[in-house]
C-alpha cells in the first residue's frame, strides 16, 4: 500500500502524527508480522486502558450520583469491541488495514479486528501526542455514545452473574468444551451451570459469544 494512506487516515481522524511510525504500527494486524514491535499488539494493549481511564473518568462526570454497579455497566457497553468496531466502520477507515490475504476474505473476524485496530490508534496516538491530546481524540470519537450511555442494556452474562450472586453467593461457572476450526473462522463451545441448575451450553466464533448464548439458555430456563 502506498505510504499516502497513512496521510489520508491523518486527515480522517483530524490528527498530524509527529512520529508516522505509530500510525502505521497501529495500522498493521498481527496477520502481517507476528512480531509484536512491528504490529498493533502491543498499541492496543496500551489504547485499550487509555480508553478506559478516559471513558471511566467522563462518565464519573456525567453521572455524579450513579453507584459504581451503575458506572461499571455504563463502562462495559460504551468499550467493548462491539463499540470499538463501530468506531471503525463509521470512520470508512477498514480498507487501511494491513492484512494478510487470508485474513482479508475472513468477513465474521473484522468485528474483532476493526475493534482492536480502533484501540491501537488511541494507543499510537498516547505515544505520540500524549495523555491530554488522546483523551480529546477518545472523547471526539464516542461523543454519540456518551449521549446514550445513560440507557444501558445488561448483557445475558452480568445478568447471569448478578443473579447468581445475588441468591447463591456464587458466580456462574464456565468451561471451555471444545475449540475447532481454523484460526480465521474458529468456533468455541462454552457451558455454563450455577448453584442448583443444570449445564448449559452455547456455541460461537468468539468465547464471549459461546459464553453469552449459553447465559441466555440459562436465564430462559430460569424465568429471568
Amino acid at each position: 500500500m502506498d505510504k499516502n494512506y497513512l496521510t489520508i487516515v491523518e486527515k480522517i481522524l483530524n490528527i498530524k502524527f509527529r512520529n508516522k511510525d505509530f500510525l502505521e504500527k497501529a495500522l498493521t494486524h498481527k496477520s502481517i508480522t507476528k512480531i509484536s514491535v512491528s504490529n498493533n499488539e502491543r498499541l492496543e494493549f496500551i489504547g485499550d486502558r487509555v480508553l478506559g481511564l478516559v471513558i471511566a473518568t467522563k462518565l464519573s462526570s456525567l453521572y455524579p450520583g450513579d453507584v459504581e454497579g451503575s458506572l461499571d455497566k455504563k463502562l462495559a457497553s460504551l468499550v467493548n469491541k462491539d463499540t470499538c468496531s463501530q468506531i471503525i466502520e463509521k470512520l470508512n477507515l477498514g480498507k487501511y488495514i494491513l492484512l494478510s490475504a487470508s485474513q482479508q476474505k475472513n468477513k465474521i473476524g473484522h468485528k474483532k479486528i476493526y475493534g482492536d485496530l480502533c484501540e491501537s490508534l488511541i494507543g499510537a496516538v498516547y505515544l505520540d501526542k500524549g495523555f491530554s491530546e488522546a483523551s480529546k481524540f477518545v472523547l471526539s470519537l464516542w461523543r454519540e455514545n456518551l449521549k446514550s450511555s445513560s440507557i444501558v442494556e445488561v448483557d445475558s452474562k452480568t445478568q447471569l452473574q448478578e443473579y447468581s450472586l445475588k441468591f447463591y453467593k456464587a458466580l456462574p461457572i464456565y468451561k471451555n468444551l471444545s475449540n475447532k476450526g481454523p484460526s480465521h473462522k474458529p468456533s468455541f463451545k462454552i457451558s455454563v451451570k450455577i448453584t442448583n441448575s443444570k449445564l448449559f451450553t452455547g456455541e460461537g466464533n468468539s468465547k464471549k459469544k459461546a459464553q453469552q448464548l449459553a447465559a441466555s439458555k440459562l436465564l430462559k430456563f430460569l424465568n429471568v
